[in-house]
């Protein structure tokens, strides 16, 4: 199973079609999409079956009979579930003795009630995926649970972009359209183009983009630039939030047709070709498809240190100096902006060696090769985790205030897989001593059903 938040022409949900894609040469695969969206007949082409509903989503209610439908008509051998926002099918799927490994791309800290949700997802998860040191970082410390225990961390691989069915006069148009917004014909002198992309909100940074603008076209020989933003979510006739705000301060700025804004496009590949540098300007986020896209595109990219799990990579290339302005610094940005703009051997350089590693780093075959190897050992241990539960509820030795029911059980398992505020199973039994001193027949299997199955030794752990 492949699990997505939605079907939008967004970063998540084009990684999980990428996954159903590529695991379907080797498994049947089915989509559990949690929202709408215009990549949902893909996923249903790429998938042996579909299920999809915008009342999934964070509905507890709901989606565990959704879950429990999926699992009387197929046998899952593990579920790849993309992002935090489908954290809600986790206990579902556990509950079912399906493994679910959660892809996190997502900063705890953007999270008001992050210490309880990252709890609970490694609580009811076998395997914890981050794709970048930052965001494994900012969950530990955002869940103190989680410091003394240990995650994967796997950069996401190149996703290849769904293709839009629009007609060959329409995507020349579009093109023709993007390159003239772009590099206008007006110009009596080529700029210097740089580009943002990605839904317009303040994690985003789209006004500090703005910001970065003004201050370079201030800066002596800021006219040879043009700044263009791509992407969806700017509609100052429309809300009063955010969008107004960047209205005005571009107004105020006097940017004119200097700086673009640009609604969402089938022709990135266009935007691609046109600009000279890509600025992802995020205050958070982790691995934004477009600075992969980009980097393969033999486009530079420019960031703010410590905000994306990107600087971690331009800085094992050997371009912080070149590409990674401090962080949230404006003056910095633009420091760096006119540093790539004004030295070819610079530039090239960043072009060269963000390009050549982008592709062993970001290897889809690699990320989908580790995932499945993660999904297979985590299939193991939930047949185990099965047989431990069965073992104990057997026995009739456990002792809870809630009773000796498989969801409590199975619940007390799971703390002690998990390192979840484990608790021993009855006053006279010590699992951590038992663990630590006996040791267990079967590998990660739990160390009460072990204490059962062993006729219950006596020992320091009593």
């Amino acid at each position: 199973m492949v699990v997505s938040h939605e079907a939008s022409r967004s970063g998540a949900p084009i990684l999980a079609l990428n996954l159903v894609q590529r695991l379907s040469s080797q498994y049947n695969v089915v989509a559990l999409i949690l929202g709408d969206g215009p990549l949902l007949e893909a996923f249903e082409t790429a998938a042996v079956a579909t299920m999809a509903s915008a009342r999934l989503k964070n509905n507890v209610q709901y989606t565990p009979l959704a879950i429990e439908k999926l699992c009387k008509d197929f046998k899952f051998k593990f579920a790849l579930v993309n992002s935090m926002e489908c954290r809600v099918v986790l206990e579902p799927l556990a509950r079912h003795y399906v493994p679910a490994i959660p892809l996190i791309h997502e900063f705890a800290s953007a999270y008001p009630n992050s210490n309880m949700l990252f709890s609970d997802a490694k609580l009811w998860s076998s395997d914890l995926v981050f794709s970048a040191d930052l965001t494994w970082e900012s969950a530990q410390d955002s869940c103190p649970a989680l410091q003394p225990l240990s995650a994967h961390i796997i950069p996401q691989g190149h996703c290849a972009l769904p293709k839009q069915a629009p007609s060959k006069e329409k995507a020349q148009s579009e093109s023709d359209y993007l390159r003239n917004k772009m590099r206008p014909t007006t110009d009596t002198d080529r700029k210097f183009v740089i580009l943002g992309a990605g839904y317009v909100n303040f994690r985003k940074g789209a006004d500090l983009f703005i910001q970065s603008a003004i201050k370079t076209m201030l800066t002596p020989g800021g006219e040879k630039f043009r700044f263009v933003w791509i992407g969806k979510g700017y509609n100052p006739d429309v809300e009063d939030g955010y969008s107004v705000y960047l209205a005005d301060q571009i107004k105020r700025s006097g940017l004119k047709d200097r700086f673009v804004m640009l609604d969402e496009t089938s022709a990135i590949e266009t935007a691609y070709e046109e600009a000279d540098l890509l600025f992802i300007s995020s205050r958070l986020d982790p691995l934004p498809n477009v600075a992969i896209d980009a980097m393969g595109a033999r486009l530079p990219v420019l960031c703010f240190d410590k905000a994306t799990g990107i600087s971690d990579f331009l800085s094992s290339c050997g371009l912080r100096e070149s590409c990674i302005a401090d962080y949230l610094d404006v003056d910095s940005a633009v420091q760096k902006i006119f540093a790539l703009a004004d030295s070819s051997e610079l530039y090239e350089q960043a072009v060269n060696r963000s390009h050549e590693a982008s592709a062993a780093y970001f290897d889809m075959d690699k990320y989908v090769a580790e995932l499945e190897s993660i999904g297979a050992n985590a299939a193991t241990r939930a047949q185990q985790e099965k047989q431990d539960v069965k073992t104990i509820l057997d026995s009739g030795l456990f002792n809870s205030p809630d009773g000796n029911t498989e969801q409590t059980v199975q619940r007390y398992v799971r703390t002690w897989a998990s390192g979840i505020n484990p608790q021993p199973p009855r006053p006279d039994f010590k699992p951590d001593v038992y663990l630590a001193e006996h040791g267990v027949a079967i590998a990660n299997s739990d160390p009460f059903a072990d204490y059962i199955r062993a006729n219950r030794p006596q020992g320091s752990w009593n």
